[in-house]
C-alpha cells in the first residue's frame, strides 16, 4: 500500500560536526557553572542577575530539547521515505 507523503525538504546533513560538538560542550559547562555560582552567592546580587543566571541554565536544556526533537522528525520523515523492510514508523 502506498500513503502520500508530504516532504518539507531534504534532511541537511552538516559535513564537519565540530559546530554541533562546541554546542553541545557548551550546553553541558554552563548550567553547572552557573549553578555553583548561584550556590555560592555570587550571582544572587539582584533580581536581574538571578533571571540571566536562571535562563543561562534553563537556555540550553530548552534548546537542546528543541535539537532532539528535530533529529526526531528528521528521522521519521527519513523512516517514511524508505521501504518498511529497512525501517518502520512506530
Amino acid at each position: 500500500m502506498t500513503t502520500a507523503m508530504t516532504v518539507s525538504g531534504p534532511l541537511r546533513i552538516p559535513a564537519s560536526p565540530l559546530r554541533t560538538q562546541l554546542t553541545t560542550a557548551l550546553h553541558q559547562a554552563l548550567p553547572p557553572l552557573i549553578a555553583f555560582a548561584l550556590g555560592r552567592g555570587w550571582l544572587a546580587d539582584d533580581t536581574a542577575t538571578l533571571m540571566v543566571a536562571l535562563m543561562a541554565i534553563g537556555g540550553p536544556i530548552l534548546d537542546d530539547q528543541r535539537r532532539t526533537l528535530a533529529r526526531s522528525r528528521a528521522l521519521a520523515r527519513l523512516a517514511r521515505a524508505v521501504p518498511d523492510s529497512v525501517a518502520v514508523v512506530c
